[in-house]
């Protein structure tokens, strides 16, 4: 094949919550893809966390086997980080898409993994190393501060996840039926608390689950 008609691309997108959607990321490659002539022919989007290693990530698995049956030219990502945090596995993910004459191309660089003859320069190795190294460090800084934040959070007092004792609708309905029938045909609170040996704040509980 003509180096010139290698512009077979897989997007490769990842975001590292659930909460979080990759339509951005792949609105960005696409448009990306267009303005360079580019033809995408295959698309890999995975909600999952960039600190999994290689072999627990089943996205990079599917792109390494991809890569493998010459199913695409290049791979477009965002940036580095979208490959992995650790900047080992980083530098092993690229190698091995090197290996079967796969390049990366990173937009937020605007620039290749590999050069035009299909090598990799000084220069392009230089950089890679750099950014993830960076990677791997904004890593570090992020469970850093997510420590610091239980830490000070604990600190204050606060209770952290969900707090001890607390039950579902359905739970605590069920829990006190006789409660809920009587509460239903207007019985005051003080009868209710010593017809069911309840607390105050049990009844007024229910009570609001009701309305």
């Amino acid at each position: 094949m003509d180096q010139r008609t290698k512009n077979r691309v897989c997007l490769f997108i990842r975001v590292s919550s659930q909460a979080q959607e990759y339509d951005r990321q792949i609105f960005e490659l696409k448009n990306y893809c267009s303005n360079n002539g580019y033809v995408i022919v295959k698309t890999i989007a995975t909600k999952i966390t960039g600190s999994k290693t290689r072999e627990d990530r089943p996205d990079l698995i599917e792109l390494l086997i991809a890569s493998r049956k010459k199913m695409f030219d290049k791979v477009l990502v965002t940036e580095i980080s979208r490959i992995g945090r650790n900047a080992k596995d980083i530098r092993n993910t690229i190698d091995q898409l090197h290996s079967n004459r796969v390049g990366v191309i990173f937009k937020n660089l605007s620039l290749e993994s590999l050069d035009e003859k299909g090598e990799e320069t000084f220069v392009t190795n230089i950089i890679i190393s750099i950014y993830a190294e960076m990677a791997q460090e904004e890593k570090k800084i992020l469970v850093s501060r997510i420590k610091s934040g239980i830490l000070s959070a604990k600190a204050k007092g606060k209770r952290l996840g969900r707090p001890v004792g607390t039950e579902d609708k359905a739970t605590l309905l069920k829990k006190y039926p006789r409660l809920v029938i009587d509460l239903r045909s207007g019985l005051s609170l003080r009868k209710l608390m010593k017809i069911h040996a309840v607390s105050k704040g049990t009844v007024i509980k229910v009570k609001k689950l009701l309305i």
